[in-house]
């Protein structure tokens, strides 16, 4: 069964599917815990019966501390499940003007042991 939290003004459109997970949009709640933790709670259920392959799919226009916190441990929830013989593939993709969201790719694919490709957006 599928999770999804549609997009706001403030907050990415999630979906946490069989075979595939996508974060896409602005990241900025007023309270990251709030929206996040039902995102935690999700992913931690989806590692117990993952898909053979995943592709882990992020493309954000801004994000705020609270939810970089967030995206670090979404990303380490899945890497135990990667660690653990699964396929994972993350897909990070930045606008090409956004230097920040471009380092903060790098930053995650210098923390994260799941393969990371940081892709231009189209």
């Amino acid at each position: 069964m599928a999770f999804q939290i549609d997009v706001t003004k403030i907050t990415p459109y999630i979906l946490i599917d069989k075979g595939e997970i996508i974060i896409h949009g602005r990241s900025i709640p007023e309270d990251s815990f709030e929206f996040y933790e039902p995102v935690v709670e999700a992913c931690m259920e989806y590692i117990r019966k993952p898909a053979k392959h995943t592709v882990v799919r992020i493309h954000l226009d801004y994000v705020n501390s609270g939810s970089k916190k967030y995206l670090t441990n979404i990303l380490t929830i899945l890497e135990k499940s990667y660690l653990s013989g699964y396929s994972y593939e993350i897909i990070w993709v930045y606008d090409v003007d956004d230097e920040a969201i471009y380092d903060l790719g790098n930053d995650l694919k210098g923390i994260i042991k799941i393969p990371l490709k940081i892709e231009p957006s189209s």
